[in-house]
């Protein structure tokens, strides 16, 4: 459906995709289109709600400034000087396809490993980021951040932190016909000679020469491939593009024990929930090296008041590496309109994400008050382009949006562990889809580039698939964006509170959770009550509120829930 409702309080419109908004969040958003560096209007998705500061289900354009309060950090990829091989015979870099805009053709390979053609769009996804070099036997250098992943020879993805010396990769030399007018690329290395029309040389690969982390921080772009997923590099390697998890396993529904306690008491077993955490580290060593690599070297020494706020700062978020956490943060197996098996979840960056987020929001408080600058909301504090803590922030904020993806992966692969141990042997079938909710991006809107806000909101990109989670007695969708321009290519992140959690608690109890929860194997005694269906919008409403911004591509009905 289009826009419900324009807000017109600012110095900008707010365009709401709902007219269902309780009178705090409408008060909210009118403070955030006072600010003066806000960009063209503001977007709320029809899950939009009151949150702390910045009103959650929003999506808030910026230049020249970041607002604590209402940010995460995007992932980012290669370096701008990163060569990418067109399907025209051309090779543009990374940085050159971000200028021109628009969509080009690019090499992928498919499920069949086969080279295909398909259309990708270009962004920088993150200022000043560390870096690792990837050499290969062809003497190829890659530049791209620790957490982008490789594909391997088998097809399987590796991320470029963890490649080890002679790994084979999977090489990119396509074929084209002698009467055809498409130019090839330049190659590092001549093909072999037993390719044939689309198809790879199995008597060939590249094998990876050395990996190091390299003290060098530079802007990384990425491309966009919504239809495969990946890309090739001039290098002669394919890699993965940009990316709430979820999973889709080869077993059916009928596949699945009558008695579902046992699966979710094997996933609880595996991952701690709440404020519990592993009691010896879990995650890779590779992961834990590249994590603390930047948080020892350029984060805690430059603010050492971090360390104070948290207890056992090493071993707590070492330890958390793999953990749930409370709140709206969930571990579900569902079940989609083919019966098919999927593991979705949702966490985030646990204790040191929330230390960070709170001390650099102290601190932009504290530098508001300097300069007297006045506000409409003391949370809508901020840091201006240039200013003292500007790139320090958005350094930290960064690390804690990676840790939070590193902690789903690491989640993800001890819930496919213990669902190993009480299933029918599986494969997982479907490629994970990844989602940020809380992040800011650099990206183009209106004509402008600009510092891009999602506070509980997905990017929703044309072609672009995301996840959307209703409440634990529900139904979730994973859907497929529609690149929507008044929504700054968003969508919602979730059906979206109508109670707070207080309000929840004095309106229903334990017994209300049993009747709302029928069907779903969870948790229904009063320490999750807050999280009861009752609480939350109606997931249907809402899709139906964002017809505009995105498709349906599966829908999924809970059977399995872990809540903190």
């Amino acid at each position: 459906m289009p826009i419900r409702l324009v807000l017109n309080k600012g110095k900008v419109p707010v365009k709401i995709y709902t007219d269902a908004v309780d009178s705090q969040a409408l008060d909210q958003l009118a403070n955030i289109s006072k600010l003066p560096f806000i960009h063209n209007h503001i977007a709320a998705m029809p899950d939009v709600h009151m949150g702390i500061g910045a009103t959650i289900g929003s999506v808030i354009p910026t230049k020249g400034a970041i607002i604590p309060a209402a940010v995460g950090v995007d992932i980012g990829c290669f370096v701008g000087t990163t060569e990418i091989p067109l399907f025209d015979g051309t090779q543009a870099t990374l940085k050159e396809l971000t200028a021109q805009g628009g969509e080009h053709r690019v090499y992928c390979i498919d499920k069949k490993q086969k080279i295909v053609a398909a259309i990708a769009t270009a962004k920088l996804t993150r200022k000043n980021a560390a870096l690792l070099k990837v050499v290969l036997d062809n003497d190829a250098e890659i530049l791209c951040t620790p957490d982008h992943q490789f594909m391997l020879r088998d097809g399987q993805w590796c991320e470029a932190k963890d490649l080890q010396i002679l790994t084979s990769l999977m090489p990119f030399y396509p074929h084209v016909e002698k009467n055809s007018a498409v130019k090839l690329p330049v190659q590092p290395r001549p093909p072999d000679t037993s390719l044939i029309s689309g198809e790879l040389a199995y008597g060939y690969n590249h094998k990876v020469k050395s990996v190091e982390f390299i003290d060098q921080k530079e802007d990384v772009y990425c491309l966009t491939v919504p239809e495969y997923g990946n890309f090739a590099l001039a290098a002669g390697v394919f890699v993965h593009n940009c990316g709430m998890n979820a999973t889709r396993l080869s077993i059916k529904a009928k596949d699945l024990p009558d008695n579902l306690k046992q699966v979710r008491l094997a996933i609880e077993e595996a991952v701690p929930v709440g404020f519990n955490m592993h009691k010896s580290i879990k995650a890779k060593n590779s992961t834990i090296i590249a994590l603390n690599k930047v948080l020892e070297e350029n984060i805690l020494p430059k603010h050492p008041a971090i360390i104070k706020m948290m207890r056992n700062i090493y071993r707590t978020w070492t330890q958390q590496l793999g953990s749930l956490g409370g709140g709206n943060h969930f571990i579900e197996i569902c079940l989609d309109e083919n019966q098919d098996v999927w593991v979705m979840l949702h966490s985030g960056s646990r204790g040191i994400g929330n230390v960070m987020g709170r001390y650099f929001i102290s601190l932009a408080k504290k530098d508001m008050e300097k300069h007297l600058i006045q506000l409409p909301h003391k949370d809508l504090a901020y840091f201006n382009e240039g200013a003292k803590y500007f790139d320090d922030y958005v350094e930290a904020v960064h690390w804690a949006q990676e840790y939070a993806l590193f902690n789903r992966k690491e989640m993800m692969i001890l819930i496919i562990e213990s669902l190993r141990k009480v299933l029918k042997p599986f494969k997982i079938t479907e490629e994970t889809i990844n989602c940020h909710h809380n992040y800011v991006a650099v990206e183009e809107h209106f004509g402008e580039q600009v510092f891009l806000t999602r506070k509980g909101a997905i990017r929703a990109g044309a072609g672009e698939l995301g996840i959307i989670p209703g409440s634990m007695g529900a139904k979730s969708f994973i859907v497929r964006g529609k690149g929507n321009p008044d929504s700054f290519c968003s969508c919602s992140h979730g059906a979206g509170r109508q109670m707070s959690r207080t309000a929840a608690k004095k309106k229903f109890n334990h017994r209300d959770m049993e009747i709302q929860t029928q069907g779903v194997e969870c948790r229904k005694d009063k320490g999750v009550v807050d999280e009861i269906p009752g609480a939350y919008k109606s997931i249907d409403e809402v899709m139906q509120n964002q017809s505009d911004l995105v498709e349906a591509v599966h829908t999924l009905k809970q059977v399995v829930c872990v809540k903190g």
